[in-house]
């Protein structure tokens, strides 16, 4: 949970025009959204602040709203899904090079286990999801996990990639510290 910063505002009406200034500044204007339940609320964030030049095919990205648990965080990218490696894991173009993308906050079954049937169908969600499209990834607070591969919440234009992989009973959520920022808004997505 963040904690709240709450400002006292002097009854002087230049130290409020100046506080309230502030206040703006430290939160970025742009970016405050009306949440009523952070956990579940979802707004539109302005992405060409944090994204540099997007492809055409991807334009749709920027209107796509997201949930309240990834709009304070800093890293945002567009990437080009090329191959889904299996349920929770994706080989992607991400500005220009070639990366493994692991899922944040979800697992599920390995290929190589008595889930082999489970872990077969949630590869077949996971392309159905992502094969062959743009999508948005987005960083918690780890940039890799130990095979180098990149950690990320992922989005498409149709929604919450790693959240629609729970709600279709092909992953479960799990928890990675540090990387938790989604973990409450992921278990409301468990069927």
């Amino acid at each position: 949970m963040r904690k709240k910063r709450f400002i006292i505002l002097p009854k002087i009406s230049i130290i409020r025009l100046i506080a309230l200034f502030m206040s703006c500044m430290l939160t970025a204007c742009d970016l405050i959204s009306i949440r009523l339940n952070e956990v579940t609320a979802t707004a539109p964030l302005n992405l060409t602040n944090y994204i540099g030049e997007i492809p055409a095919d991807a334009q749709g990205l920027l209107d796509i709203s997201l949930p309240a648990c990834v709009q304070d965080l800093s890293e945002y990218q567009i990437a080009y899904v090329t191959r889904v490696i299996d349920g929770d894991s994706i080989e992607v173009i991400v500005d220009g090079e070639k990366e493994q993308v692991r899922y944040i906050g979800v697992n599920t079954p390995e290929y190589y286990s008595e889930e082999r049937d489970a872990a077969v169908a949630a590869t077949h969600v996971n392309r159905a999801l992502v094969e062959g499209q743009y999508v948005l990834l987005v960083r918690d607070l780890s940039d890799r996990d130990k095979y180098e591969r990149l950690l990320r919440y992922v989005f498409t234009t149709g929604g919450f990639v790693n959240y629609e992989l729970v709600k279709e009973g092909a992953a479960e959520v799990k928890e990675y510290p540090p990387d938790i920022a989604c973990h409450e808004y992921l278990l409301l997505a468990d069927p």
